[in-house]
């Protein structure tokens, strides 16, 4: 059965980043519900089943954090994406998200940006949308203990990933195109001709909304082949 249109949750006091968007999206068959602050958000978290989040963590109020805790808490399975002008490397944001959503997707999109970029995550996020928590199953990656709510989507194509040169020098990488098996709002798996080093951090083309992950296994299918599972940071 098909699926209805995806509902997207806007949360932003800046009225150009809501009107772009809601025009983007004006004569597709997607609803998107926009808020300008935390009191209209939670309510509409109440009534609405969404399917992707986007929300600004610059707004004045300063409740951006907790508003993300909710959204967790009530919707673990669903995408966000977290818009800021901050520096979306800095590590103490990026460990403060990963408190809150620890295990489950999220994309850091650096202020300003092209709408066509954010309406680029945004297709890509309803494309990928789980079909909610009671059709989710736990899965774990093979040697992890950390079972997930998600559900994955079998995909075969071809991807871009850049890999670190060596464990000794993290911050130089090596592209390698690897196919892609299967994805999950919490990671995706891979095969390539090589195995990828365990807890090493790698980088993806812009065609999912994210840009990197981590290696969580690695093991041999068949001659010069290996199958990886990564997670999504």
């Amino acid at each position: 059965m098909s699926r209805g249109p995806g509902q997207v949750q806007i949360v932003a006091d800046e009225l150009v980043i809501l009107l772009a968007v809601s025009r983007a999206y004006r004569n597709k068959p997607v609803d998107i519900i926009t808020a300008t602050n935390a009191d209209q958000a939670m309510a509409q978290l109440s009534v609405f089943n969404f399917d992707l989040f986007l929300l600004d963590l610059d707004m004045k109020n300063g409740c951006s954090l907790e508003l993300l805790a909710t959204m967790t808490e009530r919707f673990p399975w669903v995408p966000v994406i977290l818009m800021t002008t901050k520096d979306t490397q800095s590590k103490e944001l990026i460990d403060k998200i990963e408190v809150i959503r620890s295990h489950y997707c999220w994309h850091l999109l650096e202020k300003p940006f092209d709408y066509k970029k954010l309406v680029g995550f945004i297709d890509r996020g309803l494309q990928e949308r789980p079909h909610g928590e009671r059709d989710c199953h736990p899965c774990t990656f093979p040697g992890q203990h950390d079972k997930r709510r998600c559900q994955r989507f079998a995909r075969f194509e071809q991807i871009n990933m850049s890999l670190p040169l060596s464990d000794d020098i993290p911050c130089h990488t090596v592209p390698l195109l690897v196919t892609l098996t299967d994805i999950s709002v919490g990671g995706l798996g891979v095969t390539a001709t090589r195995p990828l080093s365990l807890n090493s951090k790698v980088h993806f083309d812009e065609k999912f909304m994210h840009q990197s992950g981590v290696v969580v296994w690695s093991a041999m299918q068949q001659d010069q082949c290996w199958k990886s599972g990564v997670k999504f940071i």
